[in-house]
């Protein structure tokens, strides 16, 4: 066999090893969510209901019901001081954040952007099926002029999330991070999308650096042994269930006000 169908066939392979994979932790979401009746079980965001539909979050449904989705993240969320009692959620895919948010009691108020109009309908369907409607202001696709959507006094004591998907280096700029300077702003970032990764960090770096001080949170370690609704999974199912199905290590900013 030729280097050429050799490579090919490896290459197939590994795109149907990855497809495979996809397809279980689908079909294991579904399982779990079926059996913990579409509700969040643990975490702040305990109690929280999905609809039986969902858009983005399918493969990611039964980590949420566990609550170790993003676990750094919401952790560090819900760490911030308790002045800060506004929820803005940019990329909002099926509402996790913003409805869980409101759920936590943490938070009194939550704004979500969502660009996709599936996204948006699943979102008001579990917005209703939690019951906090009243409490969520939903809108399309974020753009630089997204605050004119939010009063002044819901930014200053507002938590932004930012997860675009590599769209955050077009929206995020010194103009747009003075206007959110009072804000606490978390970052998945995408920069590995882009061949100029390295030239598009350092800007938002330094368009964030005069407002902000930097941190950064990355995926850590999981404990599977305290859910019982895991015991009869196998080890390699346990997992799966954990998983995000990232391509690479992820990595948030946090950005807190230098002035508050």
């Amino acid at each position: 066999m030729g280097f050429r169908k050799i490579f090919s066939k490896l290459l197939m392979d590994e795109r149907g090893i990855s497809i495979a994979i996809d397809k279980k932790r689908k079909l294991l979401s579904r399982e779990l969510s079926e059996r913990m009746k579409h509700t969040i079980k643990y975490g702040p965001f305990s109690n929280m209901v999905f609809c039986n539909d969902y858009w983005w979050g399918g493969s990611d449904r039964a980590a949420m019901l566990l609550g170790i989705y993003e676990e750094e993240v919401l952790n560090s969320i819900m760490s911030v001081p308790k002045k800060y009692d506004v929820f803005i959620d940019l990329g909002a895919a099926d509402g996790y954040y913003s409805i869980g948010s409101l759920i936590s009691k943490k938070f009194q108020t939550s704004y979500s952007f969502e660009i996709s109009d599936k996204g948006r309908e699943i979102i008001l369907k579990n917005a209703s099926v939690n019951k906090v409607g009243r409490k969520l202001h939903l809108f399309g696709e974020a753009t630089k002029e997204f605050t004119k959507n939010i009063p002044k006094k819901d930014l200053s004591r507002a938590v932004i999330l930012i997860d675009i998907e590599g769209a955050e280096f077009s929206l995020l700029d010194s103009q747009v991070f003075n206007q959110l300077k009072k804000s606490i702003i978390f970052i998945e970032l995408h920069d590995w999308f882009f061949k100029d990764s390295e030239k598009k960090m350092t800007k938002l770096m330094s368009d964030a650096e005069p407002f902000f001080k930097i941190s950064k949170l990355t995926t850590t370690s999981r404990d599977l042994s305290k859910f019982p609704e895991l015991f009869d999974y196998s080890d390699s199912e346990r997992w799966l269930i954990a998983s995000e199905g990232r391509s690479k290590l992820m990595t948030w900013l946090r950005l807190d006000p230098k002035s508050s």
